[in-house]
This record gives structure tokens, sequence and C-alpha cells, in this order.
């Protein structure tokens, strides 16, 4: 039997369809993004920022993107070793709910440190996009990927070899979701309305949310929610004023520092 076939024995089709996913989400959901702004569908129409991306950031991005399919070989690679071998529902459903308790930690966590001057050469690549284009969300260092998808993987292997089985099933969807909604948070249009920040908004992040990150280059640190920056006192203070603006107002950005001030 050759590796390819043994390895193909120890995962689903399911699986294997989900690993194919992974490894082309990014670009894919890049594209369709490119597309729904180029041809200014309804919900692209909502510009944060009213500031041009020029074609060489663009180019950039793609060029970083050549190795955002990192994380499908990582898990390959960890799956196919013998770990994620929990099955069932409650594996399933658990293993979704501790992917992502561990990425918001990690992704926090790491993400304040790469900002930090000894290790901001890891994250610089990504910050050169100021203003966040489609391709954005798959611009990193090759540092930066394996960083990011280490700091999750390990904690995961750790926890399924002793004390809790994870579903392999399980941590590629958390995988697909989150290339999903990373892909549209580092677009320059918003798709929620306003009240949203005071409703869901209030525990999960948005476009507008990683856009000041962005633009500003510090602040509003976390991946999905909003809770970490709260109690680390690391959010962008006038983000609702941003949002209220930018959704109700439909009064994008101009300068990249630009702060609004909030009148109620």
């Amino acid at each position: 039997m050759t590796v390819g076939v043994q390895i193909a024995s120890m995962l689903s089709t399911v699986d294997i369809l989900l690993l194919l996913g992974v490894a082309t989400l990014g670009h894919v959901m890049a594209i369709i993004w490119l597309f729904s702004d180029r041809q200014a569908w309804k919900f692209c129409q909502i510009k944060i920022y009213d500031l041009k991306i020029e074609n060489a950031q663009v180019r950039r991005e793609l060029k970083n993107s050549l190795h955002t399919p990192t994380h499908a070989v990582l898990l390959l690679i960890t799956i196919s070793a013998g770990a994620f071998g929990g099955d069932g529902s409650v594996a399933l459903i658990s293993s979704v709910i501790v992917t992502f308790l561990i990425a918001e930690v990690w992704h926090f966590v790491s993400h304040r440190m790469m900002h930090t001057k000894t290790l901001h050469w890891i994250h610089a690549e990504h910050h050169k996009s100021r203003i966040c284009s489609p391709f954005t969300a798959i611009s990193f260092s090759f540092w930066e990927k394996i960083i990011f998808d280490l700091g999750i993987i390990i904690p995961l292997v750790i926890l399924d070899q002793t004390i809790l089985p994870i579903d392999a099933t399980g941590v590629l969807l958390w995988f697909a979701g989150y290339l999903i909604i990373n892909s549209y948070s580092h677009a320059n249009f918003e798709f929620r309305k306003w009240p949203y920040p005071r409703r869901l908004g209030k525990f999960m992040t948005s476009t507008t949310y990683h856009a000041l990150h962005h633009s500003r280059y510090t602040g509003n640190y976390g991946l999905g929610t909003r809770f970490l920056d709260r109690a680390f006192k690391t959010e962008w203070e006038d983000y609702e004023g941003v949002f209220e603006r930018v959704t109700e107002q439909k009064t994008p950005l101009k300068r990249l520092k630009e702060q609004v001030i909030e009148t109620d």
C-alpha cells in the first residue's frame, strides 16, 4: 500500500473535501469579494475608507498568499499521524467550540506580541496593507502563518492525546468558517447594519472593527470577539461611532488616522 493510499484510508471523504476546501478557500473568497466589489453589488457599497488601493498592494498580497495553504498541509500531517480521532456528534461540536476558544486566545496573545518592537518583523508584512483589499486576509509572512497555525494545532493535539478527543471534521469546519469570515473581515466594506455593535456586535467583531486596526496600526487586536480587547483596554473607543457613521450616515473615513467623536 502506497503512502498516499495509507493517508487516504485514515481520512473520511468529508475530511478530504474539507482539507481541499481549507487549502483553497482563502483565495476563492478573495476572488468572490473582488468580483462582488467590481460588480458594485449592494452589500459591497458601504465603504469604510474612501481611499484608493494601489495595484502594487494587490500584487504584493498575491505573492504573499502563495503559502496560504500551509494550514491545510499541517492539518493533513497531523491527522495522518493519527491525531484528531474523536468521533460522534459530541466530539464534533466540542471540537468546533474548543478550536474557536483556542484560536481567539492565541490570536490575541500572538497578535499583541507581534506588535512589540522585538517581534514586529514577523507581522510587518501583513501591516503594509493599511487599507484592506479582498486579498489582505491571505497576505502574511511565512513565519506569521506558521506561528498562527501551530499555536492552534499543537494545543488541540495535546488535548486530543490527554483529556478531550478532538474530531478532525470539527477542526476543519472551524478553519473553513475562519477563512470565510476572515476574508470578509479584511474587506473595505461593511455589510452589517447599525445598531449591530449594540446587539450581537457587543460581543463579536466586524469588518469595521478590524479595518481600524489596519489603518491605525494598533488596537482592536481580537479575531472574532471583543472580549479580550475590552479586558486589556486595547479597543478603540470610537469604534461604535465609526461604525454608525459608515453604515448610517454612509460617510466613509477620509484619512487613515481619522477618529470619530460620539455625540450621544
